[in-house]
């Protein structure tokens, strides 16, 4: 593996200043506590690294980062650069084109000087393009100066020479230079008065003049790209612009014409010189400029309500494209109380999909069943081996919940756990398949296996930056599970286990905090469990708390102060009352 092959591979998302690929964040850190970008850097020839954050200071070879990555095994290795390839001077004697040569030249519109300035030149009849680097000759192309019939190559290389861009020597730095497929679109795009026309060698298929001219090409803060429009015509324009860096890339969209030869044939000098220097810049994904930014409306977002309305006063909803963390010590709910916020989307028309790697589907579906039905529609009987009553739901109750939530509640069931690849999959298609808004990962320890503490934490930290990407990509609200790192009292936005990069990087966070018996007795609390909302990006609240209560037979929460939600009716049971 390479280095550059490393950074596609691992960094996703990164520039190249240089010879270096600089991610948005180091693999090592994460940015830290304030999510700082920028701070790593991987040369491309040797393969060093090093992250300037003083705090982290990760540095090291190429050998260390793939033995990190597990790329490579424990035997001895050494990242050596490509060798340079040696190249033979072209011995094919030239001489000035000939009348036939001249003919086919002028059928193409390209006008004597513009071929003299040009350089071209002829041998045992064929058009040369001599190829020069530094003043010095390193290849000559040959074309047949008549229409291709099929027969043979059309166009040939002289054995041995150097692949490098035609004129380059011709260029001038301080301007934009204009690269295209083929050395008569570049005497076409010089016969109309452009400056600065280059040509690679070999078509769209070889692109390895760009490896040969590297220090040459740096010179150049933009770069003009008027490919075919054929298929090899944009694979060449992609490869291109992923080479020599998006932006200072500009790309000419002209679909009209085959190529710029064939529109200066129909067009003439002018419209073709006007259309190279109407090229447009290549967008960057996320990146616009402010005034082109569609104006926030709030009737426009799109949001799913809580059930719970002080938690909609406090968020506004839970908005799509976003991510939060729940944590909470065992027991205090907050599984339970997700559930609930499940059944209010689909109440609200949204389908859901949810992950438990803590209760088998029967379990799940029983708690969630429950909270559906409501305590008005539950029934007791007693258990003899329990020696208590317990919970159940009459038939036509549960076929009327089934019914109700039949094609918007979907349940990933890998009870125990599972690999966080296959739970993205599942979570892909059902957002595709199924329309799902919603989605549960409960919790975040048994969607991710890992040999080791630090392998978790970058696992960890991989996994929430996945799930942060796929709620932006498909407009939805995942809600994680996670657990704390102490195992009582209340906790701060700091007890979330694992990395701190996963609250820096999720929208909200929240606490579940279940009211012990003593504190109940003290008076500290006078509700059952408080909901302590530590962070929410959009708004800007931080430290807000919900005081809630809880109902065991419906496993329901609901506000302290107003018991709203205990006697709400869900959609299988207030549409029923209409019959």
């Amino acid at each position: 593996m390479q280095p550059s092959e490393f950074a596609a591979k691992y960094f996703h998302e990164y520039k190249q200043r240089g010879i270096e690929a600089i991610p948005l964040y180091c693999p090592f850190c994460k940015g830290g506590e304030r999510g700082d970008k920028h701070s790593f850097a991987l040369n491309l020839e040797t393969g060093a690294f090093n992250c300037k954050r003083g705090s982290c200071g990760a540095e090291g070879s190429f050998t260390q980062l793939l033995k990190e990555y597990g790329e490579m095994s424990e035997q001895s290795f050494e990242f050596r650069p490509r060798p340079k390839k040696s190249y033979k001077k072209p011995k094919t004697e030239t001489s000035d084109p000939s009348s036939k040569v001249e003919n086919y030249l002028e059928k193409r519109l390209i006008s004597k000087s513009t071929w003299q300035r040009r350089g071209v030149k002829e041998s045992s009849g064929n058009i040369v393009f001599p190829y020069y680097q530094d003043g010095e000759l390193v290849l000559n192309k040959f074309r047949k100066p008549e229409k291709y019939n099929g027969k043979g190559p059309k166009m040939w290389r002289e054995e041995g020479g150097k692949p490098v861009f035609w004129g380059m020597d011709d260029c001038d730095p301080v301007k934009p230079l204009v690269i295209v497929e083929g050395e008569f679109d570049a005497l076409a795009l010089d016969e109309a008065g452009v400056e600065n026309v280059v040509s690679v060698p070999s078509g769209a298929e070889d692109l390895t003049c760009i490896d040969e001219c590297w220090d040459w090409l740096q010179q150049f803060k933009k770069i003009i790209i008027w490919p075919d429009s054929d298929q090899s015509g944009q694979d060449m324009c992609r490869k291109l612009i992923a080479k020599l860096g998006a932006w200072r890339c500009y790309v000419v969209p002209c679909e009209e014409y085959k190529d710029p030869n064939e529109c200066l044939f129909k067009v003439g000098p002018d419209e073709t010189r006007m259309l190279c220097y109407a090229a447009k810049e290549v967008p960057i994904s996320g990146l616009l400029r402010l005034a082109d930014v569609q104006p926030f409306q709030w009737e426009n977002l799109v949001r799913v309500k809580s059930t719970i309305q002080s938690i909609n006063s406090i968020i506004g909803g839970y908005i799509m494209g976003q991510t939060s963390i729940w944590t909470g010590i065992n027991a205090s709910g907050k599984s339970t109380f997700l559930g609930q916020e499940l059944l209010g989307a689909v109440d609200q028309g949204y389908s859901v999909c949810a992950y438990s790697g803590e209760l088998p589907g029967a379990v799940f579906r029983y708690w969630i069943d429950l909270q559906a039905a409501g305590s008005d529609n539950i029934s007791v009987k007693l258990d003899e081996i329990k020696g208590d009553y317990v919970c159940y739901l009459r038939k036509e109750v549960s076929s009327r919940i089934r019914e109700w939530y039949r094609d918007r509640f979907f349940l990933y069931d890998s009870f125990g756990g599972t690999e966080h690849d296959d739970l993205l999959k599942v979570f892909e298609y059902a957002a595709m398949r199924y329309d799902c808004k919603i989605f549960l990962v409960d919790n975040l320890m048994t969607s991710i296996y890992a040999s080791g503490d630090r392998d978790y934490y970058r696992k960890q930290s991989n996994f929430i930056g996945k799930i942060v990407e796929f709620a932006h990509k498909h407009s939805v609200h995942v809600h994680i599970v996670a657990h704390p790192r102490k195992n009582e009292g209340r906790l701060s936005k700091m007890d979330v286990l694992g990395s701190s990069e996963i609250t820096n990087r999720v929208d909200n966070v929240f606490a579940m905090h279940r009211v012990t018996e003593e504190e109940a007795e003290k008076g500290t609390y006078s509700s059952d469990a408080v909901l302590d909302i530590f962070k929410n990006r959009f708004l800007g609240q931080q430290e807000k708390a919900v005081a809630l209560n809880f109902e065991p037979k419906s496993k329901r929460f609901y506000m302290a102060k107003n018991s709203e939600m205990l006697y709400y009716d869900f959609g299988c049971f207030s549409r029923a009352k209409g019959d």
